[in-house]
C-alpha cells in the first residue's frame, strides 16, 4: 500500500510541475501549451501539422515569423517540443524561405526537421535533397538525377503555404540539403 501511495504522490507532484510551469520542465499537458510555451515563446497559431510516426511537426507563425517545431507524447499524457526552428533562410530569387533543424538524438542519428515558407504561389511542391552543387551543371539536373545522386530526397507538399517533413538521419546523411521549388507542372522555379 505504501508504494501506490508513494507512485500517487510522485504522479501529483509532476501533474502541479507541469501544469504550473511547463517553461522549466518542456513538458505540457496539451499540444497547444507545448508549442506556445516552447522558443519563441510567443503567442501565435498554427499554420501547418503533419503527424509522422509517434512525431508532429508543426509550423507556428508569430505574425513577423514562422518557426517549425518538432512535437512528441511522452509518458502518454505529456507533450514537448524537441526542436525548434525559425523559417528565416531565403532563396536568391525570394520564391520561399527555408530551414533545417538537425538535433543529435544519440551517437549516429539525427532528429531532422525540415520546412519552407512559399512566396510564390506557383509552388506547389518543395523538394529537399543532399546532392549539394558541386558545380553550374548540377543545378540544371533533372529531378531523377537529384534522387540518384542523393542519399536523402524528401517530396513535401505545400499546405496553406507551407512544407515541412521530419527525418531520422544517418550523421552520414545530415548536411548539403537543398531546397527546390516546383510548380504545378513539375519544374523547378526556385532553388536554394
Amino acid at each position: 500500500m505504501k508504494i501506490k501511495k508513494r507512485y500517487l504522490i510522485f504522479f501529483a507532484v509532476l501533474l502541479l510541475l507541469v501544469y504550473f510551469d511547463p517553461l522549466s520542465t518542456g513538458y505540457s499537458l496539451t499540444e497547444e501549451s507545448a508549442i506556445r510555451n516552447s522558443f519563441p515563446n510567443q503567442g501565435g497559431e498554427i499554420v501547418f501539422e503533419k503527424k509522422i510516426d509517434n512525431n508532429k511537426v508543426v509550423v507556428w507563425d508569430t505574425g513577423p515569423e514562422s518557426y517549425v517545431k518538432l512535437l512528441r507524447k511522452e509518458l502518454g499524457i505529456f507533450y514537448r517540443v524537441h526542436a525548434a526552428n525559425a523559417v528565416s533562410g531565403i532563396t536568391s530569387d525570394n520564391k520561399m524561405k527555408f530551414t533545417v533543424d538537425a538535433t543529435l538524438k544519440d551517437d549516429i542519428y539525427y532528429d531532422t526537421v525540415f520546412a519552407a515558407e512559399i512566396l510564390d504561389k506557383k509552388i506547389v511542391k518543395v523538394i529537399v535533397s543532399n546532392n549539394g552543387i558541386n558545380n553550374i551543371n548540377d543545378i540544371n539536373l533533372t529531378l531523377r538525377e537529384v534522387e540518384e545522386k542523393s542519399t536523402v530526397y524528401i517530396e513535401m507538399d505545400v499546405i496553406n503555404g507551407y512544407a515541412a517533413h521530419y527525418s531520422y538521419l544517418h550523421n552520414s546523411d545530415v548536411g548539403g540539403f537543398l531546397f527546390r521549388g516546383l510548380n504545378s507542372e513539375g519544374k523547378v522555379i526556385s532553388i536554394q
